[in-house]
């Protein structure tokens, strides 16, 4: 699983099975659909990478896929969930156990645990990964919820002006989320070179005066977007 940074991502394949699960984490992979019948089928949101921030003191992002994942031929399934939680459902971890030439495995999650035998997984990538500022995929950019077995299929929405001009704002609002933090940085140097009698009273205020300006000022554009409190 290789990345560039933020730019692009290559994917190495689009279909990953429990041959691959050493190398594997579904941690805060979001679950929106389940369904069981004779095999036990999630519509999850599988994170790839997690990106170190640009600067110091932003949060990640991520590349993240819509995904199938299909356990092959479930038995003696049981399940314990707290129903009283809140809407998000992300898985914490999976865990696999061979007892006795029988394969266990456990999904735990933010609302309790599924545990089942069964010979295995396929996990269908059915989109390309994309850059997301968080852990889960919009709706639109996903093509909603599906248990579709299918591979790196197209998306319109994805070509389409609305995304583009969607992606245009958002990345120039993160443009000005790093040059906010930037400004607060060097806020943070500017008190610790008073606090250290590096710099006089009068040109630490005018200096803190300009800071906290360009503060506001990216405040102000970055109201009401996804970046308002990074």
């Amino acid at each position: 699983m290789n990345t560039d940074n933020n730019k692009s991502y290559e994917l190495e394949k689009s279909i990953w099975t429990e041959t691959d699960f050493e190398l594997m984490d579904w941690h805060d992979s979001q679950i929106y659909k389940m369904a069981l019948a004779a095999d036990l089928e999630l519509d999850i949101d599988y994170i790839f990478k997690w990106n170190q921030p640009d600067i110091e003191g932003l949060p990640f992002t991520f590349w993240v896929a819509p995904a199938t994942l299909v356990f092959k031929d479930v038995k003696v399934l049981s399940f314990d969930f707290d129903v009283l939680m809140a809407d998000v459902f992300e898985i914490d971890y999976i865990e696999r156990q061979i007892i006795e030439n029988q394969i266990t495995w456990l999904i735990a999650t933010q609302r309790g645990h599924i545990e089942f035998f069964c010979r295995g997984f396929d996990q269908y990538i059915r989109q390309k990964p994309l850059l997301q500022f968080g852990q889960t995929i919009p709706f639109k950019e996903r093509r909603g919820c599906s248990l579709e077995r299918v591979q790196l299929s197209d998306n319109p929405y994805l070509s389409g002006k609305e995304y583009f001009t969607e992606q245009e704002k958002t990345f120039e609002h993160y443009e000005n989320v790093k040059k906010r933090q930037l400004k607060r940085l060097e806020m943070k140097q500017l008190e610790f070179r008073r606090a250290n009698d590096q710099i006089s009273i009068k040109e630490y205020l005018l200096k803190k005066k300009e800071v906290n300006e360009m503060i506001d000022f990216y405040n102000y554009w970055l109201t009401g977007t996804q970046f308002e409190n990074w």
